[in-house]
């Protein structure tokens, strides 16, 4: 049997909408997202693009692990700041203006809607792992730094 798909299809790579990217990272942080990124870029091999998505990367890996850290310590000294929302409020904001929204261009301006998408199933996955990973962190984080009152 004949594959009806459009020959757009074919020339196109699989990838991960990079609307629905962005949108899933508004969950699981740009740390999500810009994993997701690296590879598509990586895949549309733009691969000057898929480092400064791993620089973005390993920044959301940095500005994670300072939320975590700010959190923790909010909670040692009772302060009703919430300067850790306000951080990761601010730097997704970043992110998706200088991350997200190129590559949803490129991919717009190249494919329009017409190129294979990727399954979800396993990037969630790994998402609600790694976010139960830091939830833990966190939590543990803030067990310790309470535990020295």
């Amino acid at each position: 049997m004949p594959d009806t798909r459009p020959a757009a299809l074919f020339d196109a790579p699989t990838l991960w909408r990079p609307s629905a990217v962005a949108a899933w990272s508004l969950l699981f942080t740009p740390v999500f997202g810009s994993w997701l990124l690296m590879h598509n870029w990586q895949v549309l091999g733009q691969f000057d693009a898929a480092r400064r998505a791993r620089r973005w990367l390993l920044a959301s890996l940095a500005v994670l692990a300072l939320q975590l850290l700010a959190g923790a310590v909010n909670e040692r000294v009772n302060g009703t700041t919430p300067l850790a929302q306000l951080l990761g409020l601010a730097w997704l904001g970043l992110w998706l203006l200088a991350a997200a929204v190129p590559q949803w261009q490129v991919v717009r301006r190249r494919f329009g809607r017409r190129y294979a998408r990727r399954g979800w199933n396993g990037a969630l996955g790994m998402a609600a792992v790694c976010g139960f990973l830091c939830w833990s962190a966190g939590f543990m984080l803030t067990s310790l730094l309470l535990a020295f009152t």
